[in-house]
Parts: structure tokens; sequence; C-alpha cells
């Protein structure tokens, strides 16, 4: 059966379509002279061909953009503006959206926008747009924050065939849920109630509650929409969750958290505070928890820079006067605004045990490497990113014994691009580790006190051992087997033997990737000195032959690890979800160098899969993987994308 919900708003009043098929659209759409479907890669390639040719009959064009909230900016909408000039709309055109909420906000803005406005026609394929983003004429894009230029323009038509959600993976549905707990927590105790006892069924997405419940979603949304269409009221009641939830989504760059999760975030950051305040019982923001924890939807707080965080919190368009105005939602079924002063929300924010943003830089002999991450009391709660740039600190250093200046230059650009970023995303706490090419050099204090002063970042100089304790930490996050990590680097190798429960042998050894490419390969020559390089390595290596270790497997970091798989994968961009735990046999080593030592180190740079700042070291650090493999009896080894950075970042 076929739902028609309507939202009144006299001249620009519309239907909300629920139940119907995609396949019958063109019933509902009215003459035009040209229609463009605009929709995102992800959805084209599933609904795309369907809409149409449902509309064969029209006049059609059509265009995808990128997916993802990153690209709901201007130049995706001039993009699709040129588009329109090029095709020819006139203000008897139709544009249609085909896509989730960033494809509806993007399409009602450039609607909005272009020749001062035309029609168009929303068809959400997520869960958030059919209950939330379709509805209600909210158009925006993003723009140093988020939905900071838009519009109130109502669309033609909603057209929701709730079966679409059948393509979508767990995270998107559950991001959707995130926005009826939403409305369900401030307009309706009844709905509530549904929500409570359905959450498995709507969770397996049974036709008949997920039906209902984005019915029942818009009928309250269409509801308060025919009440106050331009949000100068009760309206702003449908931005509970959402001061905080912006904050989230912004500081971590669209990237880490869906708008469905920074919401859910966002209302129990508002519980607490309301709880803090008075305003609320203990017994509500707990009550509210629980729905959170049925529907498996994360709220913890993280805890940003809060100078930073009141930054991206003041351009919240609720705010009035400078005045920080929160939703709260008191009890159920129930709902209020109410300014809050900024002393009140500093004594809150320091007084909540959230997760910590923590970076953590990892000072190699030839990467300089980020990560950052929220965790909390020794435990990495959410990942936000990693990144690494290769800047060859360590050159010359085994012979010379100094950091070279255009090396220490190099480095102190990226610790400075690093902290700019760190402060951006809101981290409180910056933990920087040197390894072996700093602790090596003679001018390690002049390198140090540069980074204090030029990037205000202050490095630890550890040793081989702390490097190697910080490794395993890391590495034995998600590998619970006993294990022999290897993790080599430019100018050393560690070697740690042992399990998640502790460690039974460590060692950090002066052999590294730089190390043995300067001492016998140098000019590029991999076969003179070979047996001579492969007997130091082994010597160097000799008091391993007498651990006792048949059972244990064999686990890799680093990028001579990793590169190993990008290269006979063929990756041509990382992502440590292809690298992450894949086995690599001793044949795919023979077959990589193969493939590395046919060419030259400039041949070398265009390999698919190997990074071209590694395409001088990548030979010597695979030969020593190569000879440790042999030393240990092994046959392959599994590559952990876990190692040093990971264990420093869980340290408390």
């Amino acid at each position: 059966m076929v739902e028609k919900v309507f939202v009144n708003l006299k001249e620009n009043s519309y239907n909300i379509v629920i139940g119907d098929k995609l396949e019958n659209i063109d019933s509902y759409i009215g003459k035009y002279s040209k229609i463009l479907i605009l929709t995102n890669k992800t959805v084209g390639k599933i609904y795309g061909e369907t809409v149409k040719t449902a509309l064969k009959s029209r006049d059609v064009f059509y265009y995808e953009i990128e997916d993802g909230e990153e690209y709901k900016n201007i130049d995706t909408a001039l993009e699709v503006y040129d588009k329109l000039i090029e095709w020819e709309f006139t203000r008897d055109s139709l544009i249609i959206s085909l896509g989730g909420g960033v494809v509806c906000d993007l399409t009602g803005y450039i609607a909005a926008t272009y020749m001062r406005g035309i029609d168009f026609v929303q068809i959400p394929t997520s869960l958030l747009a059919q209950v939330d983003a379709s509805v209600g004429g909210k158009v925006a894009i993003n723009y140093k924050g988020k939905n900071l230029i838009g519009a109130f323009y109502q669309p033609k038509l909603v057209f929701i065939d709730h079966r679409v959600l059948n393509t979508l993976c767990n995270r998107e549905i559950k991001t959707g849920i995130a926005e009826t707990l939403k409305i369900a927590l401030c307009f309706d105790k009844e709905y509530y109630e549904y929500l409570n006892e359905n959450s498995q069924k709507f969770l397996s997405l049974d036709e008949e509650v997920v039906k209902k419940v984005i019915t029942k979603a818009c009928e309250l949304k269409a509801k308060v929409v025919g009440i106050d269409e331009k949000e100068n009221g009760i309206r702003a009641l449908l931005n509970y969750g959402h001061s905080f939830g912006h904050v989230v989504e912004c500081l971590t760059d669209y990237r880490v958290y869906t708008h469905g999760e920074g919401v859910v975030i966002g209302m129990n950051f508002a519980n607490k505070l309301a709880e803090f305040l008075g305003i609320t019982s203990k017994e509500y923001c707990d009550l509210c928890s629980e729905l959170f924890e049925k529907y498996g939807l994360s709220y913890d707080i993280p805890k940003f820079d809060f100078e930073r965080m009141l930054e991206v919190l003041k351009r919240d368009k609720k705010n009035r006067e400078n005045k920080l105005k929160f939703v709260f939602s008191e009890e159920l079924g129930k709902a209020h605004t109410e300014s809050v002063s900024i002393e009140k929300i500093k004594e809150f924010y320091d007084s909540i045990d959230g997760n910590n943003v923590k970076a953590v830089i990892d000072m190699g002999t030839n990467t300089c490497r980020l990560f950052i991450a929220e965790v909390k009391n020794g435990n990495l709660k959410v990942p936000y990113l990693k990144r690494m740039e290769i800047v060859s600190l360590g050159e010359g250093v085994n012979e010379s014994k100094v950091l070279k200046e255009e090396a220490i230059n190099r480095t102190i650009k990226v610790l400075k691009e690093y902290k700019n970023l760190a402060d951006q995303m809101g981290v409180t706490n910056i933990v920087t580790k040197a390894t072996s090419a700093t602790r090596d050099a003679e001018n390690r204090e002049y390198f140090i006190n540069r980074a204090l002063v030029e990037a205000n970042i202050k490095i630890d100089c550890i040793s081989g051992q702390d490097e190697g304790n910080y490794t395993f930490k890391g590495a034995t996050l998600d590998i619970k087997d006993k294990i022999i990590l290897i993790d080599i680097g430019g100018g050393s190798t560690e070697v740690i033997v042992g399990d998640f429960k502790g460690i039974e042998y460590i060692k950090s050894f002066n052999v590294g990737a730089i190390r043995i490419k300067e001492k016998f390969f140098e000019n590029d020559d991999f076969i003179t000195n070979f047996y001579t390089a492969k007997e130091w390595v082994l010597d160097e290596f000799k008091e391993l032959k007498n651990l006792n270790i048949k059972d244990y497997k064999l686990v890799a970091v680093a990028g001579t690890a990793t590169t190993q798989v990008t290269v006979r994968d063929e990756i041509k961009e990382y992502d440590s979800k292809l690298v992450h735990k894949v086995i690599v046999t001793k044949e795919d080593l023979v077959n990589n160098l193969k493939i590395y030592k046919d060419k030259s180190i400039e041949e070398r740079k265009k390999i698919i899969g190997l990074h071209p700042k590694r395409a001088e070291f990548i030979i010597g650090g695979t030969y020593i993987l190569e000879f440790l493999m042999e030393l240990f009896n092994k046959d392959e080894f599994t590559v952990s994308e876990n190692d040093i950075l990971d264990g420093i970042m869980i340290e408390d």
C-alpha cells in the first residue's frame, strides 16, 4: 500500500509518497522540458538505469558526482552548474536528486540557486535521507562548517521507495536510525516506545516496521515544517544533537563519522550538558543511552581541544548574539532550546570522561608518520587518520653520524604540516618519538631544538628496545597468536618474540634498508656484493638461531613489509584495509625482487604499488626480509598495519 504525507506550506505544499516502486516515478512527475537525474557514483551503479528507464519518454540527462560528505561543496555545485548551462536547462526544467543526504542537500541547493530557482524532486535512497534530509526544504553545501551556505527551498515531490534500503550496509542503516530516534525523543513518546520495542525488527529491515517508522517520521517532520518552515521556532528542535554533532563531523573532516553517528554523539553531549545544568535527570540520560545501545550506536564524546571545539561550535546557525544555543530534550517527547554560557560549557566539557583526541608522530630513518585517533584508558577507540611522508632524515647518517641540513629541512616542513593538521582536528596532545637515525646522530639536539622552535613539536628520542616494545604493543592489538615480529626500518631492525600477554625476547639490530644499501649496494649494484651482504646480515642476526620459535607465526610491520603486498597486488591507492593481516609468501618476495631488480631507480619509481621515494631502498629491505624468513625457516609472513604508531597511541 502506498502512503502519502502532505506537507502543508500553501503555495509550496507537496506530497511525500511512501511505498511505491522506483519504476513508477514517471506517473508522479509533471511536464518539464528537460530532466536531470543527479546522483553519486555508488547509487548510480545500483539505481541509475532503473530511474532513467522509468523516465525514458522524457528528455533526460544524467550526471554522477563522487560519493561522500566531503563532496558537498561549492566545487561540486559548480561542476553541475556548468552541465546545466551546457545542456541549456531553463526554468521549465527539473532536477531529480537520486541519493542520500549529500545528494539531497546538494541538489536542492543547486535547484534553489540556478536561474534563481528551478523545480526539483527528491528520491532519497538512504534511511537518513528518507526520514530527514529530503523533507522540509533545507538545502545547503558545506563551507568552513556544516551547511553554512544554503537556503529554505521546497521540493515539488519526495518519492520514497523503502525497498532500496535493502542495498545499504548496516552502518548506513544505523546512521538513519539516529535521526528517527532524535525525532521520537523530541516530539513523540509513543513513537519512542515503538522504536524501543521494535529495535531488532527495524535493524533487520522488517518491511512493515520500516515503512511504519519512515511514515511516522515524515508525518512528524511535515507537521513541524508546516508550522515553522523557516526555523524561527519549533523547527529548531529538529536540530537536537546537531550542535556538537556538527563539531564532530567538521573536526574529523567528514571522513570518520557519518552524519547520524555525529548526531548520536551530539544527543549524548546535549543530554549530559542538560544533566550538568540541572535541566534533565540522570535517569533520562540513562534511558537515552540505553536506546542508543539497543541500536548499537556509539555515543562516546570525543575530547577535542576546547578552543578549537568552541571555534566550530560558534558557527552553529542557531546561535544568536554570540550566545551558544542548544536543543535539550528534558523528557520523552518534550524539548526546548536554551542558551548556555561559554564558561558553563567549558566547565562541563572539562568534567566529562570522554575519549581523548591524540596525535602520534613516528620519526624514522626514512619516513615521518602521523596517526590521529581517540583513545581512552589505554584503549584505541576511534582511528581518525594515518599519514606518511618519506623525508629520508637518516640519509648518510651511518657514515657521517650527522643529520644533513637538507634532510632536517625536509623533516621540519613535514612536522609543521602535521602540527597544523593536528590543530585543525582539535588534537589535545601530540606525542613524537624519534628512532634510529635521530638517536645515532651527533647533531640530534640541534634537530630536536629546531623541531620545537619551528614546528612546536617536542621530540622524544627512544632506544631500539623501546621502539620494539611499542611496535609489539601495537601489532598485538588484534593478533593474539605467539609471534615473531620483525620491523625493518631504514637504520635498524627490531625483532620481538611473544604474544599479547608479554614479550619473551626483544632486540634492536643495526641492520636496516638504508644501512644495507649504503654499505653494500652503492650505484644500484645488487650483484657484486650480494653474498657479502647476506653473510653480514645473517652474522648480525646469528643469535636469533637459538630462539625456540618453531610454532610461532611470522609477522612483519612497516614499509618494507606493506610494499610487498601493494606491489604484488598492484594497489594504486594505498588502503590499509587491503594490506592489514594479508599473507605474503617466499615466492611473492622472489617475484617482487625480480620486478625491482630488473629496473633502474627511475623505472622502479613507476612500479604500481611502490612509493617512488622507497624505490632506492626497497631492494635492500626486501633482502633483509628474505634472509630473516630463511633464518626462521618460514615460508610466509603476515603483514600488520598496527605498529609503533598504535603502540605509542595506546600508551597512557
